[in-house]
């Protein structure tokens, strides 16, 4: 009796105290449970939305990422930019943080999404996960610019498993769509395998759904997902296009050449591989949908665990930085040349070179 009495007077406390705590507006959740980056942006910005705009699944988790919005004085098309698929590939995050802290729109509209998994920078995972990945890199990494040091969060390649709701998958993670042999259990938590997303499913599938009813809703008619690779492996420095655009990606390829000296590697996407945004973005989507890898000494095989990847005499963050804007900008000129009508113009960004030579320091703010 003494129990059943105790109980009871428990689950009314309980009960109570449920009721009298006010209920969390959305800001209150996002400020509660997410990192919050230091990202300033520019008096171009003409608001600021989240992921979960897209998937209400989303709002109170760690997968939840600010999306940034740049709109022009003319019509035009609308350019999504995201950086951040993998917590580890640092010049992704930068190259879209250097847009949101310059950028204003001429014409058309540009979306950029910095941490397009959020969950990936909140751990830092032993990368024994592929071959080149034999450190963890640093947890964050600093900055000097004109208003003083900056950080920046460095961190994993996947989401943190703690955060995914739902397992690894036992036998490995085969895509819902695909007919391929298992891929390692763990790349159920990489957001470039599980595109076009599900809301039934983990974390990360749930980002990718998110992702592509950006997408969708905002009718992108260019669509980049920046990465980095192995600075001396097959994908550093190149561009992957989907095949329905793959004519617009040579073309701006031939350009960068030309007025940059800048050198990139062409593939089309592999439409048998399932996940990956630059497949399925395309195959889904209107958009025309690029990936562009810039090297990262610090996914250098056996790299050193005081690898730096910022200040790399070979590979300066600066430099790669510098390869995935102008890459997108080339890009957008060409797109625009075809369809007049939907050309997205742009202005704020520094120099290719000055960008390359003296880093983002002198360009944040």
């Amino acid at each position: 009796m003494h129990t059943r009495k105790s109980v009871a007077l428990a689950a009314a406390a309980l009960l109570f105290f449920c009721l009298s705590v006010p209920s969390l507006s959305a800001q209150d959740i996002r400020g509660r449970y997410l990192i919050q980056h230091d990202y300033r942006p520019s008096d171009g910005l003409a608001r600021i939305g989240w992921l979960s705009d897209y998937y209400p699944g989303l709002l109170g988790t760690p997968g939840d990422s600010k999306v940034y919005y740049f709109e022009g004085s003319k019509p035009g098309g609308t350019l999504f930019i995201g950086g951040g698929t993998h917590g580890n590939e640092i010049a992704g995050i930068m190259a879209a943080v250097l847009l949101i802290e310059n950028l204003k729109v001429e014409a058309g509209r540009v979306i950029v999404v910095p941490n397009m998994n959020n969950s990936a920078v909140s751990h830092q995972e032993k990368e024994s996960l592929l071959p080149s990945y034999t450190t963890r890199g640093p947890a964050w990494i600093s900055i000097q610019s004109p208003s003083g040091q900056r950080f920046f969060k460095y961190g994993s390649r996947c989401t943190n498993l703690a955060h995914q709701g739902v397992p690894d998958p036992a036998g490995g993670y085969v895509h819902p769509d695909s007919n391929e042999a298992p891929l390692p259990a763990w790349e159920f938590r990489n957001l470039n395998r599980a595109y076009p997303g599900r809301i039934d499913s983990g974390l990360t599938q749930k980002i990718a759904y998110a992702v592509t009813q950006v997408l969708i809703r905002e009718k992108v008619d260019i669509a980049f997902d920046y990465h980095e690779a192995d600075a001396g492996g097959r994908l550093a420095n190149m561009m992957v296009a989907n095949p329905k655009n793959i004519g617009t990606a040579a073309a701006a390829l031939f350009d960068l050449e030309l007025d940059h000296g800048l050198s990139l590697k062409l593939e089309p996407s592999n439409m048998e591989f399932r996940g990956l945004s630059h497949r399925e973005w395309g195959a889904g989507t209107d958009a025309q949908a690029f990936l562009t890898e810039t090297p990262n000494p610090g996914m250098v095989e056996n790299a050193p665990p005081d690898v730096d990847v910022v200040n790399d005499p070979k590979n300066p963050l600066g430099s790669r930085v510098a390869k995935h804007i102008y890459s997108t900008l080339a890009v957008a000129r060409v797109y625009g040349e075809s369809n007049p009508g939907r050309m997205i113009l742009m202005s704020g960004l520094p120099a290719y070179e000055d960008l390359a030579s003296q880093g983002l320091g002198p360009y944040l703010r």
